[in-house]
């Protein structure tokens, strides 16, 4: 975590991650039908019943069309690679299903009868992580522009709502609290790091248990 070689190192997994949203759009998942996203694993409207346990992943790689699709898809790419750079590929990986996963626990709770899609929750996190990362001693000397810019983006996610537009506020909130508790797991050691994946797939394995929707 401390080496500065990890900085050089090409962003492994950040790619990986931008390349599976391609693939996905390519297969339909921008799509604005939405009985195309269902059939790709968006999570549909539940009216009692429970979400099967791949419509709490792979919503994270379905969009609602392409404006949406792309949004997702830069601001991943610039926070991703920003951590990718202070703390390699594995964090990386780690806080993208970490976040997304938890995202769409919370916003499930709150929004049942609503469709999951976006990697927003995931960005999220991994954003929240930047931040925290560069508190975390040895503290880095630009923090408080990152925290600034941080702060910043946070107040425009409020524009779009303001728009009329639906925005899945409970599952930002939701990952980027877990993207903060997903960091702080890794950084204190593989133990941690373990028990906190284990309780968000605890988590999601107890939702997405029967009865699923007949269709």
């Amino acid at each position: 975590m401390k080496d500065g070689k990890v900085g050089r190192r090409p962003d492994y997994a950040t790619w990986t991650l931008v390349a599976s949203l391609v693939v996905a759009a390519c297969v339909g998942g921008a799509s604005t039908d939405m009985a195309t996203l269902r059939q790709l694993g968006a999570r549909p409207p539940l009216w009692g019943f429970h979400p099967r346990p791949e419509q709490l992943v792979l919503p994270l790689f379905l969009h609602f069309g392409w404006l949406h699709w792309a949004c997702n898809l830069l601001s991943l790419l610039a926070v991703a690679a920003s951590v990718e750079c202070v703390a390699g590929p594995a964090m990386v990986i780690y806080l993208f299903f970490f976040s997304g996963i938890a995202s769409i626990l919370v916003s499930l709770i709150h929004q049942p009868q609503a469709m999951a899609l976006g990697c927003s929750g995931a960005v999220f996190g991994i954003w929240a992580a930047r931040v925290l990362h560069s508190w975390w001693p040895p503290q880095e000397p630009e923090r408080g522009k990152i925290s600034l810019f941080f702060a910043c983006g946070m107040v425009l996610t409020v524009v779009p709502q303001k728009m009329g537009l639906p925005v899945d506020n409970w599952g930002h909130w939701g990952g980027l609290v877990a993207g903060l508790i997903g960091y702080s797991a890794y950084r204190l050691g593989w133990i941690p790091r373990v028990l906190a994946m284990l309780a968000v797939l605890g988590w999601a394995g107890y939702t997405s248990r029967p009865p699923w929707l007949p269709f």
